[in-house]
């Protein structure tokens, strides 16, 4: 792998002993013209959102704050303009999935502007702000049941382990893929579908 410039010279033999990452962002252009109603772009974030919540599990650490953003193509002049940033600070750190889902969704619909029809053509998840997951710091008025949220989440993962990641997911993330990239010419899956699989008449 390419390594980082100077890890080397702190010692580092493997990518596991890498430092981990100060914030993940998860983002995605989208196609066409864009997203112009807030359901798929509310999809979109929630998914943004649970990759992050993956991610996050995966370096075993929690975020403290959440900046959801999403703006229109700078290039069109024939559409109005748009820019959505905001960005929500939480009590907690965490990772867990519901709840990050719920603040990148809040984020977006607070700054939803109905008064016109934007067409926003790439929106993204950025969480910051990281801390190891064992030393988040706790907050006396704390109104969520961790141990309880801690027992859920770890339902969920072993259920997305065994069966796929996705398998169970937070509602507002639908089943809408029209924000999704286009494949018209991507690869056929040889090796793991069957349909794709060459046929050849003899």
């Amino acid at each position: 792998p390419a390594w980082p410039k100077g890890s080397k010279s702190r010692g580092f033999s493997n990518i596991e002993e890498l430092p981990e990452k100060k914030s993940i962002c998860t983002s995605r252009s989208f196609p066409d013209q864009g997203l112009s109603q807030l359901g798929p772009l509310e999809e979109a974030v929630a998914h943004f959102a649970s990759s992050c919540s993956r991610k996050l599990k995966e370096q075993d650490s929690c975020c403290r704050a959440v900046t959801v953003f999403a703006y229109t193509s700078r290039f069109r002049t024939d559409a109005p303009c748009s820019a959505i940033n905001r960005t929500v600070t939480l009590t907690v750190p965490t990772n867990d999935l519901r709840e990050l889902v719920s603040v990148a969704v809040g984020a977006l619909r607070s700054q939803w502007d109905a008064s016109a029809t934007f067409f926003y053509k790439k929106a993204g998840v950025i969480v910051w702000d990281i801390c190891p997951s064992g030393a988040v710091q706790g907050d006396l008025f704390d109104t969520v049941d961790r141990a309880k949220q801690a027992r859920l989440a770890a339902a969920i993962d072993a259920i997305n382990r065994k069966n796929g990641y996705n398998t169970v997911k937070v509602a507002v993330q639908g089943t809408d893929t029209s924000w999704r990239m286009k494949h018209e010419h991507e690869s056929g899956k040889y090796t793991t579908n069957i349909d794709d699989v060459i046929k050849v008449k003899a």
